[in-house]
């Protein structure tokens, strides 16, 4: 039995930044534990491959051709095939690769997993004619109950956290329970990927990251219970982790079998067991271990403390990302259930400034039940921490993601503007990009207007930072051309 697990290519829309290139965890955990099962397992990495960005139109697709990935599957003959749909802006692609699949060979099933088809098993099913099986959740236990399937040895009603066809009919299984004990997984199977084009820059033209970097998940679930998130559909709401020895060993292999200089946790509560965390950066710092690293997912900051922040500088991290979401208190408490005191955000803004550990936050706007008034009160809180404290401002609109109790809300109320396509998810991210969410007290243009304007603000006080600071001014031209681009742009607007 062979298993080729597929990272599709992607689409880009206008106005978004070309990828830094995650590596594909979530198969390079599957792969592992198929491998220890004895199963023969390959990872084909059709988007992160050193071919020549094409313009499709106005877009742009990173990743192999149609064609490539065909030749590639009749050459590697697989009796199942996995493909990972990590975004629900990407589906067109795991969709697409499983026609070429079914092209090749009809008896060859299909296996489609990540957080879309988590969150909507049955719709993404009836769309995606030429998967077999959607796997929802954790995929390393299913996809391995899925090669037991396909051997003949359990039926498709037996196997937990599938969806599947039954002649005509989509059967949606029972959910399977997630896993408790983490460190029962292998590391990710790093051999199976091509690991030097995440570490070299000088590999992929179109990158821009940092060199010799690679993103890590040492935790996965989340008990808040934020309206917008997606994690629980697809990793649960019970925090489950790896422990402090799988962590700093997995830290150490990959540091001196790669030469990795910067490691991107990105957990989605790194600090919620905050006696792992500390006994974490204690082994980092204690053993010596000499790396960079960061939290782009965004932590809490009402669990960090003066002396857990100098730790983490010491042990290596260069910059502390917070999900703030409003800067409402109003808005935190009775419309998103985030759970998190403002004040406690700017305490720990101002410790971090006073130790030297770059900070940023992010912030959302357009949530059904605010008005423009709550959402300029967001804006200035964000523009008050770039000021005083130098906390960057990654603005986002609220996103509607399938399944979600935002998404149950909109849905319900009519709130939804525009036909949720893949454009639409994609574009809704970008600062400047499309709305989606209007209510009766807002319209989508008028949550762009103040999206856009907002980061016009934030671009001119963020160079008046830097003006102030000529090491930094020259970090900007040659480190963040993007900036100095953008502000120039925004006193053109202005």
């Amino acid at each position: 039995m062979k298993v080729l697990l597929v990272n599709p290519p992607q689409t880009f829309y206008p106005g978004s930044d070309l990828p830094s290139g995650n590596l594909p965890l979530g198969l390079m955990y599957i792969a592992a534990v198929l491998e220890r099962d004895a199963t023969k397992t390959e990872i084909l990495d059709a988007f992160m491959t050193n071919v020549p960005v094409r313009k499709v139109g106005d877009t742009v697709e990173i990743g192999m051709t149609y064609e490539k990935i065909a030749e590639e599957i009749r050459m590697r003959k697989p009796d199942i095939v996995g493909i990972s749909n990590p975004f629900t802006c990407q589906t067109q692609h795991a969709e697409k690769v499983a026609e070429i699949v079914k092209e090749i060979d009809r008896d060859v099933p299909t296996v489609v997993g990540g957080p879309h088809v988590s969150a909507v098993p049955d719709e993404f099913m009836a769309e995606a004619k030429n998967v077999d099986f959607a796997v929802m959740g954790e995929g390393e236990h299913t996809m391995l109950d899925i090669v037991k399937l396909t051997e003949g040895k359990v039926r498709a009603e037996q196997v937990q956290g599938i969806a599947y066809r039954k002649g005509d009919k989509i059967i949606v299984n029972q959910p399977r329970p997630f896993l408790t004990n983490l460190d029962d997984l292998p590391y990710p199977a790093y051999d199976l990927v091509d690991m030097e084009l995440y570490l070299n820059p000088e590999r992929i033209e179109y990158r821009s990251f940092k060199d010799r970097s690679i993103s890590m998940i040492t935790s996965r679930g989340c008990p808040f219970n934020c309206i917008f998130c997606a994690v629980h559909l697809h990793m649960g709401k019970a925090f489950r982790a790896h422990s402090v020895d799988y962590v700093v060993n997995h830290v150490k292999q990959v540091v001196d079998k790669y030469r990795v200089k910067t490691i991107f946790f990105e957990d989605d509560n790194m600090t919620f067991d905050l006696k792992r965390f500390d006994a974490i950066c204690n082994r980092i710092i204690n053993e010596k271990i000499k790396f960079k690293w960061e939290t782009p997912n965004g932590i809490r900051a009402d669990y960090l403390t003066l002396d857990l922040l100098k730790k983490m500088k010491r042990s290596g991290c260069q910059s502390v990302f917070f999900g703030v979401e409003s800067g409402n208190q109003h808005v935190l408490d009775d419309i998103i259930s985030k759970s998190l005191d403002l004040n406690a955000v700017t305490n720990v803004a101002k410790m971090c400034k006073d130790i030297g550990l770059n900070t940023a936050a992010f912030y959302i706007i357009g949530f059904p039940g605010e008005n423009k008034e709550d959402m300029m009160k967001t804006v200035d809180f964000a523009l008050k921490m770039k000021k005083d404290y130098d906390v960057g401002m990654l603005l986002h609109v609220a996103t509607p993601s399938c399944g979600t109790r935002l998404y149950y809300q909109c849905k319900e109320k009519g709130y939804i503007q525009e036909n949720l396509t893949p454009r639409a998810f994609a574009e809704v991210r970008q600062t400047r990009g499309n709305p989606l969410i209007g209510t009766e007290d807002f319209t989508p243009a008028e949550v762009k207007e103040i999206a856009t304007m907002a980061m016009n603000r934030y671009q001119h006080i963020a160079m008046i930072n830097y003006a102030k600071n000529p090491i930094k001014t020259l970090r900007a031209i040659f480190s963040q051309p993007k900036l100095v681009r953008k502000y120039i742009q925004s006193l053109r607007e202005d």
